[in-house]
């Protein structure tokens, strides 16, 4: 090569931009800065997120993880003991005298005819309620679209992004519970009213949509990558020659549900839903309910249902049976008997395949923590409440699990730990008033 091409070859070399380190670095610092800006964008964000959730869980399997309680026998052994003492003490006090003339008060005497026994309410063999709308939902709005949907239905106008706003405590927050749907009905709309019930079935569902009244369900879905998780489903048709329900879902547009899959599905979630209707409706409201128009006879309904079902159910559906009776009982303030039936729920858990394990439950029923606290098992709590963290990618945004644990840490005497799990507590949920009234008191 002569000279001279080699003098030119050498500037040019010499003049070529790529051959300076800065551009390299401006370029990738552009990119970065573009990658950030586009993630601010919510359809893009969302798929993201969902993207790490996905990789995060293949690597990190929930599922691997199961709770098991360690303080189980311990308490109830007290208790028993307790019982056992105060049964003796009894037994010494002298039986009072009975005349014949003092009727003998007995079960039978007393009782009073079974809920069971009530004439169902006449619907008709079909019923669709016209003008239920869809609102499709953005990334893990469920909760507040199936809402919006639902007031929007009775005039009360507003969308998922205000009820987003309202109802989720952080913008990462996992899940809104029925009940908060409900107080927020109750607490913010005018003429509007909102009950919750357990242990729906057909019958209920029949009379309530028969009358006009769309009803928002919670139920198990499974996804086939995700595994399962809970949904929230307004049920706005039937039909019992398809024998199938109608409901516009805020995934996957309008779909038609068999009445098995459907009864199957909410069955883990104790059949819980929610109505809402104009407040000068309430009284043929609670007469399409029946029975189960009573709180108090609808959760006892509700437990002699399952209990008749946990000795036919296997597997999975026996999970649920089991998780189901502890929340019954959680509602009906029997905590001793509701940690016992949780005990066996996650029995049976550890029983399960690894992709049958529905890990979510505690991030949409936290039956388990209250059970277990007023149980006294402040280390079970607080066991269960760390491994539902641990089995959450970041963020952890699960404040009701933050809550529990810094209460079990609280009854131990640990207070520096909860201090530290009532901060992130508020975190993901700012200003909420349990929270503050727990740390009152905290050295």
């Amino acid at each position: 090569m002569s000279k001279a091409k080699n003098t030119i070859k050498n500037k040019l070399k010499t003049k070529s931009p790529w051959r300076k380190p800065w551009i390299y670095t401006g370029i990738l610092l552009g990119l970065i800065v573009l990658a950030l800006l586009a993630y601010q964008l919510p359809p893009i964000r969302n798929r993201v997120d969902t993207l790490y959730s996905k990789l995060y869980y293949k690597f990190n399997p929930p599922s691997a993880s199961v709770f098991s309680p360690s303080q189980q026998g311990t308490v109830e052994a007290i208790v028993k003991q307790t019982e056992a003492a105060m049964a003796s003490i009894a037994s010494e006090v002298p039986t009072a005298q009975v005349s014949e003339e003092t009727p003998l008060v007995t079960d039978e005497a007393t009782q009073t005819p079974t809920a069971e026994t009530s004439t169902p309410y006449p619907v008709p063999a079909s019923y669709t309620i016209a003008g239920m709308g869809l609102e499709y939902q953005t990334f893990n709005n469920c909760g507040p679209a199936n809402v919006s949907m639902n007031l929007n239905f009775w005039g009360w106008e507003t969308n998922q992004e205000k009820m987003r706003l309202a109802l989720r405590t952080h913008d990462h927050d996992r899940n809104v519970m029925l009940a908060e749907m409900r107080d927020y009905v109750l607490e913010n709309t005018d003429g509007l009213h909102a009950i919750l019930r357990y242990g729906g079935d057909l019958q209920v569902l029949k009379a309530l949509v028969s009358g006009g009244y769309p009803v928002l369900i919670e139920r198990g879905h499974t996804d086939p990558q995700d595994g399962w998780m809970g949904h929230y489903s307004i049920i706005h048709a039937y039909d019992d020659s398809t024998q199938t329900v109608t409901s516009n879902d805020t995934l996957l547009s309008t779909i038609t549900i068999p009445y098995e899959e459907l009864m199957r599905d909410w069955r883990h979630f104790d059949g819980i839903y929610i109505v809402i209707y104009p407040a000068d409706r309430d009284a043929d409201v609670l007469a399409r309910l029946g029975v189960h128009a009573d709180e108090s006879e609808n959760l006892r309904l509700s437990l002699a249902e399952i209990e008749a079902r946990i000795p036919h159910e296997t597997g999975r559906e026996l999970f649920f049976a089991w998780y189901s009776k502890g929340q019954i009982l959680v509602a009906m303030g029997e905590y001793m008997s509701a940690a016992q039936a949780f005990d066996q729920a996650f029995g049976v858990y550890a029983t399960l395949d690894m992709g049958a394990r529905p890990w979510r439950m505690t991030w949409y029923q936290i039956g388990p923590y209250i059970a277990y606290y007023h149980s006294g098992r402040f280390q079970d709590t607080l066991a269960l409440a760390q491994q539902t963290l641990d089995n959450s990618r970041e963020p952890k945004a699960l404040p009701e699990s933050y809550y529990w644990a810094g209460m079990a840490a609280k009854a131990m005497g640990m207070s520096n730990d909860a201090h530290v799990w009532f901060e992130k507590a508020l975190e993901y949920h700012p200003g909420w008033d349990v929270v503050l009234e727990a740390m009152a008191d905290l050295p």
